[in-house]
């Protein structure tokens, strides 16, 4: 007798856009990889506009600005803050974060602004940013893109529909990469390099899996590495407690120094709950360093657990996302 499994419906991959992105007009600080790989290439997929572009290194905005159909290459930072104040412009930040007040004293009152991770490499810088926005009533937000990859939108909303049964039991992330640091020297100095530059995007990524419930406890620990001393911290894990649930199982783990080939390398989102379990690939991490641009693969496999006329069936679903924008 043949079992009839009944379909399952697609799952959600996209993010709430507004509904005529145009009239949010984009001004880019900065012209770095994270604008040409990552913002750029999402914001011509989903429609919006980009009114001009500043750097400090000239040469390099007019290189993105022809590369990208750019009609503005503004001279000074005041020519990009001070030539919108009475449009609704989005202010993209995408500078060093020991820069970030002092370009937020700039834009105008009432701006919009995206801010580049980490919000500050101390508290006190955190918080003067919050300050400046408030004192400024500039409505800002902290690039934290990657609950927002098409992967993670599907594992939420499997993760909503009940997929994963009435509780989720063990949320980690694991990653065995190389990471090549000196492609951004300004990290040499950085403190917390590995936290607060690469994974504070896991971290963020656990507390929206988890939301509303907040960790009441967390054990960490950092570790330089011997083949590169000058550098802070560049492997951590971090291990996380819940009063709400204290069965439930949260970790982080990365090693970003595995040097010796991708055999052994991985770098996935594993989520277990009661009636099922989901695992995500975050592809970029498997190609830093390599000339793969464009080839990485994400994908999210679910194992969902059915009640079908008394009996216990489990079903896969495996869903493959081809990159074509560069989270960081």
């Amino acid at each position: 007798m043949k079992q009839y499994i009944p379909p399952l419906p697609k799952l959600n991959l996209v993010p709430p856009l507004p509904k005529n992105p145009r009239a949010l007009p984009i001004i880019l600080i900065g012209a770095g990889s994270i604008v040409t790989l990552g913002h750029l290439p999402a914001y011509k997929l989903a429609g919006f506009s980009i009114k001009g572009i500043y750097d400090i290194d000239r040469q390099k905005a007019l290189n993105v600005a022809k590369q990208w159909n750019i009609p503005h290459v503004y001279d000074t930072i005041n020519e990009a803050c001070t030539t919108s104040k009475n449009e609704n412009v989005i202010f993209d930040l995408a500078i060093p974060t020991k820069q970030v007040v002092s370009i937020l004293k700039q834009i105008p009152k009432n701006s919009h602004a995206l801010i580049q991770k980490p919000m500050g490499e101390y508290l006190t810088d955190s918080q003067a940013i919050v300050d400046t926005c408030k004192e400024r009533n500039i409505r800002g937000s902290v690039n934290f893109q990657l609950r927002y990859a098409p992967y993670i939108l599907a594992l939420k909303d499997a993760i909503h529909r009940g997929w994963l049964g009435d509780r989720l039991t063990t949320v980690e992330i694991h990653l065995n990469v190389h990471m090549p640091w000196a492609s951004w020297p300004f990290l040499n100095t950085a403190p917390r390099l590995e936290l607060i530059y690469h994974s504070i995007h896991y971290v963020d990524l656990i507390r929206d899996l988890l939301a509303p419930n907040e960790p009441s406890a967390l054990h960490c620990r950092t570790s330089q590495h011997a083949v590169m001393p000058h550098l802070t911290p560049v492997r951590s894990s971090y291990s996380f407690e819940y009063k709400n649930d204290p069965m439930l199982f949260v970790n982080i783990y990365t090693n970003h120094h595995h040097r010796w080939g991708p055999k052994h390398t991985h770098s996935y989102l594993l989520v277990e709950g009661t009636g099922g379990a989901a695992k995500a690939q975050i592809g970029d991490n498997l190609a830093y360093g390599e000339n793969i641009e464009g080839q990485q693969t994400d994908y999210l496999q679910v194992k969902v657990q059915l009640s079908f006329r008394r009996l216990m069936l489990f079903t896969s679903i495996l869903v493959f996302f081809y990159r074509f924008v560069q989270i960081k």
